[in-house]
C-alpha cells in the first residue's frame, strides 16, 4: 500500500476524467484530494487500489479529445463502437438503483433485493436480518456488502460466524460474489505473528476476514485488535448467540462482539430466531445496532406498549410473505407395536434414577431417556450406571430397531435413482452405527457431518455429497442443522425427534430454502406407544412438519416441559384433548411484550405484490449486453476468446498475443472459463459467472475507462428523416452519460443525440469522400467552442443521413 503524504499527486484509475489530483489533507485512513481539472474535491480511502501515484504531474499535457479531433488524430471506428457499448453497459447495469446487487452468482429474488435496498437506505448500515430459515439472509448480507464496497463506503470487513460455518462463508463470498476473504483461524494467526511479529495487528494484514465466534471468545485480544484496526463492516451470523441480561456485561459471545459493533460503523446481525429467548433478548440485539435509541435504562415493556414504531433497522421476511414456495410433504412411517416406543425403557431408567426428587437427579433421568430413545435402545436393554452402554446399544440396533431396517430397504433404491437423502440423528453414536450398518449390509458408503470434524472437512463432506458421483446419503448430527444449505437434497429423514421443536425446524430448514423447486419430503418415524409416540403426536398436532414455527419458539418451549412430565411417568397417557390443551396453553403464553416485539419485527414487511415492480427494474438485456461488450472488448485487446459448450459460455485467455501488457486486477497469462447466463452459472458453480464484480469484467471496463482509445472518431450516423454534418460530444458522469449534438450551424440536434443513447447505435466509419469534402478541423474548432466547459469523454465529427 502506498504511503501517502500531503502534496502527493495521483490519478484515479477508474475515473480518469478527473485528471491529476493533489492530496490536500490526510484524515486517518481518508485522503482529501483536489482535482483541478475535474473541478472537485473528493474524500477517498487511502488504501484503495484505484489511486495511482503520479510522480510527474508537470509532464507535457496530453491533447484533449477535441484537440485530437481537430488535428485529425482519430481512433479506429471499432474502438469507438466498443467504448460506446461500454458506456451503455455501465449505464444499464445500474438497473435503476439495483446495479450493485446484481453481480452475484445467485437467482434474483425480489424479497432479497427489497431488504437490501431498505437496509442501505440510511448510512451507516446497522441492520438485523431476521428472515425465516432458508430465505437467504446470507445472500442479503452479501448484497449489502457489495453495495458498500461498490460505493467505496467500506474497506475493512469482518464476518463473525460459528466455527462450523466459517469455511462456508468463505466459499459463499468467493463462489457467488467474487470476494476474496481470509479465514483468521489459529494457523493463519500464527503466520501473522511469525511474519510480522507477535504485536502486529492481524486485521491490518487481512482487511477482509472471516473469524469464528469461538476464536474471538477464546482470544479477547483479537476483539481489541479489531477495534484498533477500525472494522468498517461487521457481519455476525447466528446473532441470537449474543446474549446479555439487562444491566449485565453479557455472556462471553456478547462481550467478544459488542466493542466492534460500538465503533459506530456498518453492522449486520443475522438471526432466524431473534425472539428465541424473549423480547428482552431481541432488544439486546437492537442495542448493539442503535445504542443511542435504545439506552440501557430504557423500559423495554413500556417502549413496546407505547406502540411507537421501531426505527428502520430490522427485516424479517416469512414464507407467507413471499408465497408460491414448494410445500412441506411430511411422510410418517408407522413402527410396529413390538418396536421400541419407550414404555419399558422409561420404566427402567426411572427405576434406576429413583428417587428422583431433587432437580439434578430429575435432569439426569430425563437426559438418559432422551439419549437412549434417540439412539434406539432396545426395550429390554439393561442400562449400566452411565451412558457408556449407548455405544453397545447402537451396535445392536440393526437387530432390534425397525427404523434401521426401513432405512436399509430404502437406501439401495435411492442409490439407484441417484437421489440425495439427508439423515439427521441426535448423537454421534447413532451416526457411527448407521454408517457401519449401511456399509456392512448394503455396501453403501455415506457422507458424515458432525461436530468433531474440522470446518474444512465438513465443507469437503458436503461437496462430495452434492457431487453427482458422491454418496447418496449423508448422516448428520445437529452440527449440520445450523446455517447449512442442503436445498439440493431430495428428502430429509428425521431418524429421531429431539424434544426441542426449534431443533426440528432447524433440521427442516436445511432443505426448505428459497430456490427449491420441489416439495420438501420429510420422513419421520411414528412409534405405537410410549414417550416416542407422545413426541410425534404433539409435533403433528402443532403442525411442525407442515409449516415453519418462526416467531413462536419461546411458546413451543412449553411443549418440552410437557414431554418431560410424560417421560417421568411411563403410565401417563396423552389424549387428543390434552394435546389441544397443551397447545392452547402454549399459545396463551404469548405475552403482550412478545406479541408487541413480533409486530415490531415484522413492520413494513415485504409483500408478494411488490415483486413484479422490483424485478421490472432489472434490465432484461443486461446479461446479453454484458456478453456482447466483454467478448468484443476482449477480442479488441487481443485476448484469445473461444465459445465452449454451455449456454453463452466462453474460454477467455489473457495470453502472449494480447495487445496490452496489463489489465487492472488481472495478471497476464490468466484464463477463465465461464458463462454470461445467470441461470447456467447458478446451476454449474465450476464455471465462472461473467458479471459485475468478476475480475475479468471489471478489469476490461477499468482498462477502457483509463485508456485513450476510442475517444475520437469520424462517423456516419443514420437517423431517419435527417441529413447534415456536425459535432457530437459525450459527457460521462459516474455510470451515466449524456450526449450533445450540434449541426453545422451550431444548432442542437436532439434526434442525433438520441441516436447515440439507443442500442444498437447506427453508425459506421465516415466514408473517405466525406472526409475529403469538408474542412473538418475548422468545423470542429467552431462547434467545439459552443460546447460547455466540461471535458468530453468522447467526441466525433459526424455525417448524418436518413
Amino acid at each position: 500500500m502506498h504511503a501517502w503524504s500531503v502534496g502527493d499527486h495521483l490519478t484515479h484509475r477508474f475515473n480518469t476524467d478527473l485528471g491529476t489530483g493533489r492530496v490536500t489533507a490526510i484524515e486517518g485512513r481518508i485522503l482529501v484530494v483536489h482535482f483541478p481539472e475535474g473541478r472537485t474535491t473528493l474524500r477517498l480511502a487511502s488504501s484503495s487500489d484505484a489511486l495511482v501515484p503520479d510522480a510527474a504531474p508537470v509532464r507535457q499535457r496530453d491533447l484533449s479529445p477535441l484537440e485530437r479531433l481537430a488535428a485529425g488524430k482519430v481512433d479506429e471506428t471499432e474502438d469507438v463502437l466498443t467504448r460506446l457499448d461500454i458506456l451503455h453497459l455501465l449505464a444499464t447495469r445500474e438497473a435503476h438503483g439495483l446495479g450493485s446487487f446484481l453481480g452475484g452468482r445467485v437467482r434474483l429474488f425480489p424479497h432479497q433485493l427489497h431488504v437490501a435496498e431498505r437496509a442501505t437506505a440510511r448510512m451507516p448500515v446497522r441492520w438485523l436480518l431476521a428472515d425465516e430459515v432458508g430465505l437467504g439472509k446470507t445472500i442479503e448480507a452479501a448484497l449489502v456488502m457489495n453495495r458498500l464496497l461498490h460505493t467505496q463506503q467500506i474497506e475493512r470487513c469482518l464476518v463473525v460466524a460459528p466455527e462450523a460455518l466459517t469455511v462456508q462463508w468463505l466459499g459463499e463470498l468467493w463462489r457467488k460474489y467474487h470476494q476474496v476473504f481470509t479465514l483468521l483461524d489459529a494457523p493463519r494467526l500464527a503466520d501473522v505473528a511469525r511474519d510480522f511479529g507477535t504485536a502486529f495487528n492481524p486485521f491490518d494484514v487481512h482487511r477482509r476476514a472471516v473469524i469464528a465466534l469461538e476464536t474471538l471468545v477464546e482470544r479477547p485480544d483479537l476483539t481489541r485488535q479489531a477495534v484498533a484496526a477500525g472494522i468498517d463492516l461487521l457481519v455476525v451470523d447466528e446473532a441470537q448467540r449474543l446474549r446479555r441480561r439487562p444491566r449485565h456485561p453479557g455472556e462471553p459471545t456478547y462481550r467478544a462482539v459488542a466493542p466492534i459493533a460500538a465503533l459506530g460503523r456498518h453492522v449486520l446481525l443475522l438471526s432466524a430466531t431473534p425472539l428465541e429467548d424473549d423480547a428482552h433478548g431481541f432488544f439486546r440485539l437492537l442495542q448493539l445496532l442503535r445504542p443511542d435509541e435504545f439506552p440501557e435504562e430504557l423500559d423495554v415493556e413500556a417502549r413496546l406498549a407505547s406502540g411507537t414504531p421501531l426505527p428502520p433497522c430490522t427485516s424479517s421476511t416469512r414464507r407467507v410473505d413471499i408465497g408460491g414456495l414448494p410445500p412441506r410433504a411430511p411422510v410418517a412411517i408407522d413402527l410396529p407395536p413390538t418396536a421400541f416406543g419407550g414404555v419399558e425403557l422409561q420404566a427402567q431408567l426411572i427405576a434406576e434414577g429413583a428417587p428422583h426428587r431433587d432437580l439434578l437427579a430429575r435432569r439426569r433421568v430425563l437426559e438418559r431417556i432422551r439419549r437412549s430413545l434417540a439412539s434406539g435402545a432396545a426395550l429390554t436393554a439393561v442400562l449400566g450406571p452411565d451412558d457408556t452402554s449407548l455405544r453397545e446399544q447402537a451396535e445392536a440396533m440393526d437387530r432390534t430397531d425397525p427404523r434401521v431396517e426401513w432405512l436399509l430397504a430404502q437406501a439401495t433404491r435411492w442409490r439407484v435413482a441417484n437421489d440425495k437423502t439427508l439423515v439427521f440423528v441426535a448423537h454421534r453414536e447413532t451416526l457411527e452405527m448407521l454408517r457401519d450398518v449401511l456399509s456392512a449390509r448394503v455396501q453403501l458408503a455415506t457422507g458424515v457431518f458432525h461436530e468433531d470434524l474440522s470446518a474444512a472437512r465438513r465443507d469437503t463432506e458436503v461437496a462430495r455429497f452434492r457431487a453427482d458421483d458422491g454418496p447418496s446419503l449423508l448422516v448428520s448430527t445437529e452440527a449440520g442443522g445450523e446455517g447449512r444449505n442442503f436445498e439440493f437434497c431430495d428428502r430429509l429423514v428425521l431418524f429421531d425427534l429431539p424434544w426441542k421443536p426449534s431443533t426440528i425446524e432447524q433440521r427442516i430448514g436445511r432443505l426448505d430454502r428459497i430456490g427449491r423447486r420441489i416439495p420438501v419430503e420429510i420422513i419421520y418415524f411414528r412409534p405405537s406407544a410410549g414417550i416416542g409416540a407422545h413426541v410425534v403426536r404433539l409435533y403433528e398436532h402443532a403442525g411442525l412438519f407442515r409449516e415453519p414455527i418462526a416467531g413462536v419458539e419461546p411458546q413451543l418451549a412449553l411443549v418440552e416441559g410437557t414431554l418431560d412430565t410424560l417421560a417421568l411417568d411411563p403410565a401417563a397417557t396423552l389424549t387428543d384433548a390434552q394435546i389441544a390443551q397443551v397447545l392452547a396453553d402454549a399459545q396463551a403464553a404469548r405475552t403482550r411484550i412478545h406479541d408487541a416485539a413480533y409486530r415490531q419485527l415484522h413492520q413494513d414487511p415485504y409483500r408478494a405484490e411488490l415483486g413484479p415492480a422490483i424485478l421490472s427494474r432489472v434490465p432484461p438485456d443486461l446479461d446479453a449486453l454484458m456478453e456482447t461488450v466483454v467478448v468484443h472488448a476482449a477480442t479488441r485487446l487481443g485476448f484469445r476468446v473461444e465459445q465452449v459448450r454451455g449456454r453463452r459460455a466462453y474460454a477467455i485467455e489473457f495470453g502472449n498475443e494480447a495487445l496490452v501488457d496489463s489489465l487492472p486486477g488481472v495478471s497476464a497469462g490468466s484464463s477463465f472459463i465461464g458463462s454470461f447466463d445467470r441461470e447456467y452459472a447458478v446451476e454449474d458453480e465450476t464455471r465462472d459467472f461473467f458479471a459485475s464484480g468478476h475480475a475479468l469484467v471489471e478489469g476490461i471496463l477499468a482498462h477502457f475507462e483509463d485508456a485513450p482509445k476510442g475517444r475520437v472518431g469520424r462517423l456516419e450516423l443514420r437517423v431517419q428523416g435527417h441529413r447534415g454534418v456536425g459535432l457530437v460530444a459525450i459527457y460521462k458522469d459516474g455510470a451515466e452519460f449524456d450526449v450533445i449534438a450540434l449541426d453545422d450551424d451550431g444548432q442542437p440536434q436532439p434526434a442525433w443525440a438520441e441516436a447515440f443513447l439507443r442500442r444498437p447505435v447506427a453508425i459506421r466509419r465516415m466514408p473517405a469522400t466525406d472526409v475529403a469534402a469538408r474542412d473538418w478541423p475548422a468545423l470542429v474548432a467552431r462547434l467545439g467552442a459552443r460546447l460547455d466547459a466540461r471535458r468530453p469523454h468522447l467526441v466525433a465529427a459526424v455525417v448524418v443521413r436518413g
